[in-house]
This record gives structure tokens, C-alpha cells and sequence, in this order.
């Protein structure tokens, strides 16, 4: 699973956008082999006062922390391609509004992971090939 939530100032992604993104992430993680469904991005728009940034109300900041649990880099040049990629779909649709936004990446643990109570199958393998046909976890 990667798992995406975008924290954003009130009224700066609209409803299109949200979805223009959300489509362009899970386009970048299907290339790389995942399947679609272990792809989740969560829109969270912040209640006016209940964000700061310095200590300050900021009107037009998002704030992506963006979770691996599916994948794991395997070296700095992956990484470096993935955060060229993030760049490639957050600053076209950011950028243009005059936003302010940081992202950050986490790894968790692949054994930590089950979806509907299921082990994943192992990146390549003829079971998570099964799941990337069929776009949903099965019992293999």
C-alpha cells in the first residue's frame, strides 16, 4: 500500500483537482507494478484555524505524507527517480495557485501490512500478479 494524505488550507483543491491527482498517483505506483487498489490518497482539508505553519495561519499550504508499506526503496537513485516523479504531479497543479507544500516518505514494515485479513503476496510474484489482475486481494 502506498497511502497518500494530503492535508490542504480550506477551498485551495478543488473537487477535479482532487481527482486529477489522485488518478496521476495511482498511474505512478501501477508503472512501477502495483496494483491500483493498494493505491490510497486521503484529502484532508484543514478547519481555518486549526493549521499553523511558524506558528502562523497559513492560507494556502498542503502538507503530503506519503506512506510505503507495499515497497521499499532499494537505493538512492529509485528514490531520487520517485521524488522526481511526486514533483511531476504535485507542482502542476500547486505551483500555479501560488501554494506552499512539503512532502515526506515513509517506510513501514511490509510484515505489519494485511488487507481484508490477507498477507499480501511478495512484489513479482504469481500471486501479486493474480492481484494486479484482478485489481483486489484474493485468497490465492
Amino acid at each position: 500500500m502506498p497511502a497518500w494524505y494530503i492535508k490542504h488550507s480550506p477551498n485551495t483543491i478543488t473537487a477535479p483537482e482532487k481527482e486529477q491527482l489522485a488518478k496521476s498517483i495511482t498511474r505512478l505506483y501501477v508503472s512501477y507494478g502495483l496494483p491500483a487498489f493498494y493505491v490510497q490518497v486521503h484529502f484532508i482539508e484543514d478547519i481555518p484555524g486549526t493549521a499553523f505553519v511558524g506558528g502562523e495561519p497559513h492560507p494556502n499550504f498542503a502538507a503530503v505524507t506519503i506512506y510505503h508499506v507495499a515497497r521499499a526503496f532499494q537505493n538512492d537513485e529509485t528514490k531520487q527517480r520517485f521524488l522526481t516523479d511526486v514533483d511531476e504531479i504535485l507542482n502542476p497543479v500547486f505551483e500555479p495557485k501560488g501554494m506552499e507544500w512539503e512532502y515526506w516518505v515513509t517506510e513501514v514494515s511490509r510484515d505489519l501490512w494485511k488487507i481484508n485479513g490477507l498477507v499480501p503476496p511478495q512484489p513479482g510474484s504469481e500471486g501479486e500478479k493474480k492481484w494486479v489482475e484482478l485489481n483486489k486481494a484474493v485468497k490465492l
